[in-house]
């Protein structure tokens, strides 16, 4: 295991051991006290690649002939509000779709990272291998107070396909863009066509980081886990917990836009896990089991955000949503837990 050329730890990638630095280096606990202020949409939108955007230049390469742990800044165009804190930048520290904002810290003066991963596989450029080359490139639009950042990764190849010793390879490849919103700080994850011909042996990996101290590697994570077609957040109090706790089973679909739009929700990690709520079987074709603790009253809204249902249990409860139109409902608890419920 080992640092790169900047001192940044790897994160956790595919298959090559060297480059699970990050994830496994971070053993200590983060901090207790962890923000969860973002609910989670999931939307099925077509894939829009970015057409008049800046690409990376080959003079920022890392190899003579293309990419495969790039580090470059990129400027937003505006001040972003992550979760309170304001970036209008972002780093790639070397690792697969991992962007870094970063803030200084009043009280000690030093840096605090906010970062944004869509996947966590170890991305490289296919054109080293023979490929079509594989583009890193980023554009904003839209008028001031409405900017959009778009960052994209089109057509990213496979560390581990790309620098195999095999003189004849097999290339996967992925489409994925991250997106921020200027006007309401909502953050997206947008998932294109790819084609993944390599054995995984990793957990699929994607979510929100926020004050992470690379001295210390304190921080905050907020996890995806589950069907990546209808995942859940996880708050996690330790992000080496993420690496054998929530992850996707599967890199999402073609189409697929995780939505993260700011709800202001502040929870002890230990509180989040109290007031998790669960709801099984997801999608379902009537009854639904809630999973719950103590005492609380429940609501389920239909995506227009109208009630269609609601009620009291104790430690749970059973829903009949079978007199419900089909589609997406979003089941919440008094105290704020929330779960998206799809209706066959």
């Amino acid at each position: 295991m080992g640092l790169n050329a900047t001192g940044h730890s790897k994160f956790a990638v595919q298959i090559n051991p060297m480059k699970h630095a990050l994830l496994l280096a971070l053993l200590s606990p983060v901090a207790l006290f962890s923000q969860l202020p973002f609910d989670l949409t999931v939307l099925d939108q077509p894939y829009t690649p970015l057409l008049e955007s800046t690409a990376l230049e080959t003079s920022q390469y890392d190899y003579p002939n293309g990419w495969d742990d790039p580090e470059f800044s990129v400027p937003l165009g505006f001040d972003f509000n992550y979760s309170g804190y304001i970036i209008d930048a972002l780093d790639q520290v070397g690792v697969g779709s991992l962007m870094m904002g970063t803030t200084i810290d009043d009280k000690s003066g030093l840096p605090l990272l906010h970062g944004f991963i869509p996947t966590n596989f170890d991305l490289a450029d296919n054109g080293m291998a023979g490929g079509a080359p594989s583009l890193i490139r980023w554009q904003t639009t839209g008028a001031p107070g409405e900017q959009v950042f778009t960052m994209e990764w089109a057509g990213a190849g496979l560390y581990e396909e790309v620098f195999a010793d095999s003189a004849v390879k097999e290339l996967s490849s992925m489409d994925l863009q991250l997106r921020l919103y200027e006007a309401d700080g909502v953050i997206e994850f947008h998932f294109g066509p790819s084609s993944l011909l390599t054995s995984l042996e990793e957990p699929a990996i994607s979510g929100l980081l926020l004050e992470f101290d690379p001295f210390s590697y304190s921080g905050t994570v907020y996890a995806l886990d589950g069907n990546p077609a209808d995942p859940t957040i996880e708050p996690l109090g330790d992000i080496y917990e993420w690496y054998y706790g929530p992850y996707l089973f599967s890199h999402p679909a073609d189409g697929t836009v995780y939505r993260f739009g700011p709800t202001g929700t502040t929870l002890d990690v230990t509180q989040a896990r109290a007031t998790s709520l669960q709801a099984w079987p997801n999608p379902t074709a009537g009854e639904v089991t809630l999973a719950f603790t103590g005492a609380h009253t429940w609501t389920v809204l239909d995506a227009t955000g109208r009630v269609v249902m609601n009620g009291k249990g104790q430690d749970g409860d059973r829903l009949d949503l079978s007199g419900l139109h089909a589609g997406a409902h979003t089941v919440r608890l008094d105290n704020g837990a929330a779960q998206r419920v799809v209706k066959h």
